[in-house]
């Protein structure tokens, strides 16, 4: 179910609750050891914290304390074996080698889910992570905590003392901030979707109408609409009632509708003196995906900044009234980043620092920028940088176990494909892997930024894959087709994706080049390559069968497009697809079909083994591709996984998953055995 994911809502959905004390944090002194192979287990039991992927969600994933001196995290570890999540929140010191502390419990850990066609709650499934954000003394921390699936903001100090609980709101608290002064907090809800419950219950006596509400591959029950609205209140320190915010409180959560801001300006910090400021802001405001541009202006005129330096910026900071910070995208599919400095009216920005490491959440205090950070080998941890050398430094790691794991150091890959669109991916090798002995080849979708862990939605383990003798790519997608040519809206953008498979016809020349590239070199067996795949990059896999004959087996955590799909997720996801350009279920356009989906076209193409694992509200998407496939002698495997959405995030499932995709490549492809001459 490819696509893209807007409008997201945190809306209750299950929870799972957490343990003490699973080893949330780790031993003051990892062992000495000789280095290790990894092991799903270590997968599974990961320390994490802030989003599943690099998403954008309210708050950074660490706060950073006003002074600088204290970062604040919500730290989850997932357990197996008891199907649990130990989950706390830590403070750590910035400055010195004092361990880290747990201040609070981290409450549940919940499910995120969204709006889309039509309705709210469509779950994702990634973890909600907590918002954070200290007092402006930094004196408390305030935090959401999920109690009974709901997200409730608490307060604690810096040492673990004075826990209370602010909120008792009957939903999830989706965001808050401190209000100037810090005697209050603004929050926002939505308590009208309770609104909306109740009068979905009323309708059932006499039955609910089928209409967009319903999502019925996850149940017969309507959803409330998407269009239910928030609401924004305010809670005082000092007498915990409730009451809606004013205008102006309004605008300390969501300051983009400031009066005198520039148009379409999505940050705006005062600089120099007077009404100076620097400003982010997109070039084309009603266009889609189209990136931040900075603009300064002193003295009543518009700095000049070259476009190669300040176009695609993703976050502003003010280091002195006269000197800002700010960090940009650029390189092959905006792949790399990089932190620069602006000295106003001395010249041109210069650069301090450029890395391909994802930086999350970055927040200036008074000595240097800290953010949440990933490297390829690295899993998230917190950094500072230097905000005058640029000089990068660790701060806070929580999982300095992995120091003893044996992970290899991808090569990265940068090419261009037949619509001349540039894409990259990191080739991780095994490491008895010796030059001109190909070895199987597992292909691992679809974004390739930060920690190679197990590809978008943690599912296919990549150095684990190397560790049992395969090669492994891991593939990041071209950038959308529909973003080269000119700014369009989200509908014209899918539809321009969609005219003629433009863009599965760009991923898959991308992933054909590529694979012929390792062929070629020497290190992929042809006759035993591989492709996962998960969401849009399961579309990827399942079009790359239809169009090719490269991939021998296929392992998918969701699947499959095909023409039933129209009529049997419901009649939002048919007007969705219908705007983008797929055909309305009976509409006769039968060779729509046979361009994308596998199941018109299964009797023509060699039997290619099929593992699926699925979550319970999603699996009745896979069945008429699992039994057409399993009717046309494909070997063919299906697991369903309760309680799971569009994503996995029990500890038990994902540590099975891992294993069961190892296994079924293990099975087909006998890593350890010569390739075929």
């Amino acid at each position: 179910m490819g696509g893209v994911i807007l409008g997201i809502s945190l809306v209750p959905v299950a929870s799972w609750a957490s343990q003490p004390p699973c080893d949330l944090l780790p031993p003051a002194m990892a062992p000495s050891a000789p280095q290790r192979e990894i092991t799903a287990l270590d997968l599974a039991r990961l320390r994490d914290f802030g989003g599943m992927q690099f998403d954008t969600y309210p708050g950074p994933p660490a706060a950073l304390s006003p002074d600088g001196r204290h970062v604040a995290l919500q730290l989850r570890r997932g357990d197996p074996s008891s199907n649990r999540y130990c989950t706390g929140i830590v403070v750590k010191e910035t400055i010195g080698t004092a361990p880290p502390r747990i201040v609070a419990d981290g409450g549940e850990i919940i499910r995120l889910s969204f709006d889309k066609y039509g309705f709210s709650g469509l779950v994702s499934g990634a973890p909600v992570p907590s918002v954070l954000r200290w007092s402006p003394d930094g004196r408390r921390l305030a935090f959401t905590k999920a109690i009974g699936g709901v997200m409730q903001v608490f307060l604690v100090r810096p040492d673990g003392s004075g826990e209370e609980q602010m909120t008792r709101s009957p939903v999830s608290i989706d965001d808050f901030q401190w209000l100037p002064g810090g005697a209050a907090i603004v929050y926002a809800s939505r308590p009208a979707l309770l609104d909306e419950e109740r009068r979905i219950e009323g309708e059932a006596p006499s039955g609910w109408r089928y209409d967009v509400r319903f999502w019925p591959i996850a149940g017969g029950r309507p959803h409330p609409p998407s269009s239910t609205p928030s609401r924004i209140d305010v809670i005082a320190l000092a007498d915990r009632t409730p009451r809606p915010a004013l205008p102006a409180e309004r605008l300390v959560l969501a300051p983009d509708g400031t009066p005198g801001w520039p148009a379409g300006a999505t940050q705006v910090l005062p600089v120099g003196s007077g009404t100076d400021r620097a400003w982010l802001a997109p070039v084309d405001p009603g266009a889609l995906f189209k990136p931040n541009v900075l603009h300064v202006s002193m003295n009543g005129r518009e700095l000049p900044c070259p476009q190669s330096a300040c176009t695609d910026v993703v976050g502003l900071w003010k280091r002195d009234p006269r000197t800002i910070l700010f960090l940009r995208r650029q390189g092959v599919a905006r792949s790399e980043m990089a932190l620069l400095r602006w000295d106003l009216g001395k010249g041109a920005p210069r650069v301090l620092h450029t890395t391909n490491d994802p930086w999350l959440g970055c927040q200036l205090g008074p000595i240097e920028l800290v953010c949440a950070a990933e490297s390829d080998t690295a899993p998230r941890h917190v950094i500072g940088v230097d905000g005058g050398s640029g000089q990068v430094r660790t701060i806070y790691d929580p999982n300095p176990e992995f120091a003893a794991i044996r992970l290899r150091r991808p090569e990265r890959m940068v090419w261009r494909n037949a619509f001349g669109i540039e894409t990259f991916g990191d080739l991780v090798l095994p490491s008895d892997y010796r030059p001109g002995h190909p070895v199987p080849l597992i292909v691992v979708q679809y974004d390739s930024r930060g920690f190679l862990r197990g590809g978008t939605a943690d599912e296919f383990p990549i150095q684990l894959f190397a560790a049992k003798g395969f090669a492994v790519l891991s593939f990041n997608r071209p950038p959308w087709y529909g973003l080269q040519g000119p700014p369009l809206d989200l509908f014209a953008f899918l539809k321009a994706n969609q005219k003629d498979w433009s863009d599965r016809r760009s991923v898959q020349s991308s992933l054909e080049i590529v694979v012929e590239r390792l062929i070629a070199r020497g290190i992929a067996d042809p006759a035993r390559i591989g492709i996962t795949g998960q969401s849009d990059g399961a579309t990827t896999a399942t079009f790359a069968l239809v169009h090719s004959r490269l991939f021998k087996a296929v392992a998918l955590s969701t699947c499959c497009e095909e023409a039933t799909m129209m009529a049997n997720l419901g009649p939002g996801f048919e007007d969705w697809y219908a705007r983008t350009g797929y055909p309305k279920f009976n509409e006769d356009r039968p060779g729509f079909w046979k361009e994308g989906s596998l199941v018109p076209n299964l009797g023509a193409l060699p039997p290619v083994p099929l593992l699926i694992q699925a979550g319970e509200e999603e699996f009745r998407f896979a069945l008429p591709t699992y039994a057409a496939a399993k009717n046309a002698g494909w070997p063919t495997e299906m697991y369903v996984f309760s309680d799971e959405g569009h994503v996995k995030l029990q500890p038990a499932h994902r540590l099975a998953v891992y294993e069961r995709n190892l296994a079924w490549f293990q099975r087909w492809f006998k890593p350890r055995e010569r390739a075929s001459q």
